[in-house]
């Protein structure tokens, strides 16, 4: 037998399938998704790898090189499902990467195969002839002395760092000590050992007390046992400090078959701080309807994902736990996605609450040892129900039966690092091939995914009304032109602040929007116009005054604020724009009886920060809650009345052709926490472009009449979803380097395109700079591609032989190439 795999090894052979022969002992120990050793380049050592594929012999023939055995199978089970391998094998075409990207995604952070090279002794010391021993000068005899001597394997960086490697090289040549690999699987998991009273001694002392006199036992070892007949099994650690009892009592009882010792793996479950009340919920007959629908075409085994569309408040994460709950009692297992999991806290709790025990949750913040302990738990069959950000649809679940993605149309279901995966392309894939139940969910569907459910591919399920029965909250626009032109120069308007004092007068809890943390956007010199910018990007500061520091939000550099500018001298340092620091220093100011909370990425840096703040909030410890988009998703307070938002336009400047739908969606997603419990509520929207179509459109709670402007416009340009936009990034430290590359890419697909007879004229846009042409000290030119008229697979094809297959005959050494399939910014 002979196998095909992908090595565990980045560089030029992370896209290549290896062939390796079977020993005769693996065969029936081996098969698709394994884990591997296996013996690579001239030394042979050893690397980890996943069989990709099983050959037999004939297909292996007619080679001119000799094909290298497999050293070992590490794990008694395949770590990757045949499914899962061919997913990889997917994702590898559809997003233009590498099978080594892609296994990544699959690959559990608790395994590793640690590699060392050491050095042996061929002979033992009798064997060892006299002439072989006179052969041997003082430097040669001292190596074969420590060789002979150790009674552990000896590395080859350890022996050459103590000796001459010329002298370890002659002992080589005089085939006296030889090099050999050894490897040591690790993983990265969490042992607990658990103390119990052996079995027939608990039954002897249970039926005769006075038995426990015969045993002979210290004041501590008595006490000990007397604790385990009443508990059946104690940590060892937890045991120690709750009777004070030494290392040495316990291993001396263990000794003498007392007490038993037994170490298992334990699951290191994330700290959950929010907690929810446990009630049952009626579903309307709107919801019911839903579930319904969706139960049916389970049952029917249909192919076709659901999109749902609901009003904010709608009650759609009740459907969704309904969903779970039916699959559950079918046997299959559910994984629920969210954008962020740190901003869901309520949505965890919901589901931990209905599911118990069965549920784990799966996110970036997780530490690699939680991380290991979720897809070890997964795999086992312990947790059936996941509630994780995009990367939880890797987790290996034996019968997955429903994928829920909440939120369907928040950008961080696309992936920013390769490969540039979408999580919803992924779940329909699962969908089409596994007979996987998937089901989005959305007050705001993207542009694209509402276009498929208008044209039959997804199947449209809409909850137009609130769970409650409320009134969708009455929005008021306020023109802040007018507001300047009064001589209102504050980022709040009058009538916000008037709405303001009044609701929080009655007891009622107030949020406060803006999508721009910091204090300031920037900082200048009102002398000289000098501006505040990184040193590593091209981009300014932004200001944050709380900690006296210019921050970039791309790649973290910081700067001190000086008192007088680097360039004139002067005194005159002011701040220009408004971020959320500079809100809360406002809202303080106005309202200082009034608790204040500011929820963004710099007051939410430490671990659980996001909890801590929504928990306190949630109690009414405060008024007031002022914060980014972090405030749009998920987030449920029933005794908020009124959403203010500051800059409701600040997204519709952007150079992007998505910008209008983003604005649409945080308007709609934002106003939506206000009046979700018993009270109404109301939101004042401040804008100085109060005419456009996407402002009006969210004001009004009119999705479809903004769908259908946004729509033609997409159309009328060519953009997504009635054309696939690839976009390839070319970054280097050197901006000509990074320019030239940006070129010769565009040359040599315009040269294999025009070979086709394709028109490549309206194809490719560029190259041209990035609108942030430098990020992190390196250069940015980009290189835009629509297949008009192309067939999109013909593209992807040319566009990976280029970049990926040729990389090192037409690119430079260094440089560094993205590449994303209908990306969501060309920033």
């Amino acid at each position: 037998m002979y196998v095909d795999v992908i090595l565990r090894q980045k560089g030029r052979f992370s896209d290549m399938l290896f062939s390796y022969r079977v020993p005769d002992s693996l065969e029936n120990k081996i098969d698709i998704g394994y884990r591997v050793s296996v013996p690579f380049g001239k030394s042979n050592k050893p690397i980890e790898a996943i069989v990709n594929n099983l050959k037999s012999e004939n297909e292996s023939e007619g080679t001119d090189f000799e094909i290298k055995e497999i050293f070992d199978v590490l794990g008694d089970e395949p770590l990757i499902s045949r499914e899962n391998m061919e997913l990889i094998s997917w994702m590898r075409d559809r997003y233009i990467c590498t099978y080594l990207d892609c296994l990544n995604l699959f690959f559990p952070k608790g395994y590793t195969l640690n590699s060392t090279k050491i050095v042996k002794p061929v002979f033992s010391i009798e064997e060892l002839t006299v002439e072989q021993e006179m052969s041997l000068d003082q430097a040669e005899r001292k190596i074969i002395n420590e060789l002979y001597l150790s009674k552990e394997d000896v590395s080859y960086d350890s022996l050459t760092s103590r000796h001459s490697k010329s002298k370890l090289d002659s002992l080589i040549s005089k085939g006296l000590v030889n090099i050999q690999w050894s490897y040591k699987e690790v993983v990265n998991e969490k042992k607990i050992k658990t103390v119990y009273l052996d079995e027939d001694l608990k039954c002897k002392i249970q039926m005769d007390s006075d038995y426990i006199n015969c045993l002979k036992l210290g004041k501590k070892q008595l006490e000990t046992v007397n604790f385990l007949i009443l508990n059946d099994a104690v940590e060892q650690s937890a045991l120690l400090d709750l009777l004070g009892v030494s290392n040495q009592t316990i291993k001396s009882l263990e000794k003498k078959g007392i007490i038993k010792i037994k170490e298992e793996s334990h699951f290191r479950a994330p700290r959950q701080f929010l907690t929810v009340e446990n009630k049952k919920i009626d579903l309307n007959s709107q919801q019911r309807e839903v579930v319904d629908r969706i139960i049916e075409g389970i049952r029917e085994q249909s192919r076709k994902p659901y999109l749902i569309h609901g009003v904010t408040g709608s009650g759609k994460t009740e459907v969704f736990l309904e969903l779970i709950e039916y699959v559950l009692s079918q046997g299959m297992e559910s994984v629920f996605l969210v954008p962020e999991i740190a901003l869901t806290p309520q949505t965890i709790a919901r589901v931990k609450n209905r599911f118990g025990n069965i549920v784990g949750v799966f996110h970036s913040q997780l530490s690699e040892g939680e991380k290991y302990d979720v897809f070890r738990e997964v795999k086992n069959g312990n947790i059936r129900v996941v509630i994780g950000t995009r990367s939880a649809i890797f987790l290996p679940f034996d019968s997955l039966g429903l994928i829920i993605i909440d939120e369907e149309h928040d950008f961080s279901y696309k992936s920013e690092k390769t490969p540039k995966y979408d999580a919803i392309e992924v779940a329909r894939y699962k969908a089409f091939k596994s007979n996987v139940a998937v089901v989005l969910g959305s007050a705001t569907p993207s542009v694209p995914d509402y276009y498929n459910a208008k044209n039959g591919d997804y199947e449209l399920l809409e909850l137009n009304k609130r769970a409650n029965n409320n009134l969708m909250p009455e929005i008021s626009i306020v023109d802040m032109r007018k507001e300047l032109h009064s001589g209102n120069s504050s980022p709040l308007s009058k009538e916000l602040v008037a709405k303001m004092d009044l609701e929080l007068k009655k007891g009622n809890q107030v949020i406060l929007f803006l999508n721009k943390r910091g204090y300031a956007n920037f900082m200048e010199c009102k002398d000289c116009g000098h501006v505040f910018k990184c040193k590593n990007c091209d981009i300014t500061l932004t200001n944050h005054k709380s900690l006296k520091k210019g921050i970039c939000h791309y790649c973290g550099y910081e700067e001190h604020i000086p008192e007088r500018c680097p360039k004139c001298n002067m005194t005159n340092i002011g701040s220009v724009g408004v971020g959320t620091e500079k809100i809360e220093e406002l809202v303080s100011n106005l309202f200082p009886n009034h608790k204040t909370l500011r929820m963004d990425r710099d007051s939410t840096k430490k671990k659980n920060g996001v909890q801590k703040i929504l928990e306190k909030f949630n109690k009414g410890e405060a008024d007031i809650l002022i914060g980014t988009q972090m405030l749009s998703k998920g987030h449920d307070f029933a005794n908020v009345t009124l959403v203010g938002i500051i800059s409701a336009d600040l997204m519709l400047n952007f150079p992007d052709f998505k910008s209008y739908e983003q604005t649409f969606q945080l308007i709609t997603q934002v106003s939506g926490r206000a009046g979700r419990g018993e009270k109404l509520g109301q939101v004042v929207l401040q804008t100085y472009n109060t005419e456009h179509f996407a402002i009006r459109s969210a004001a009004n709670y009119d999705f479809k009449g903004f769908y259908e402007t946004e729509i033609k416009l997409r159309k009328t340009f060519g953009y997504e979803p009635f054309n696939n936009i690839i976009r390839v990034v070319f970054a280097n430290s050197d901006e000509s380097v990074a320019k030239e590359n940006s070129f010769r890419f565009r040359d040599t697909l315009k040269y294999l395109m025009e070979e086709k007879g394709i028109d490549s004229v309206r194809s490719i846009l560029g190259p041209n700079e990035c609108s942030i042409r430098m990020i992190n000290n390196k250069f940015r030119w980009q290189v835009i591609i629509k297949n008009h008229g192309v067939d999109i697979k013909l593209l992807k094809s040319m566009i990976k032989y280029i970049c990926i297959k040729k990389y090192e005959n037409v690119f430079s050494k260094g440089i560094d190439i993205s590449i994303e399939i209908n990306p969501n910014t060309f920033i």
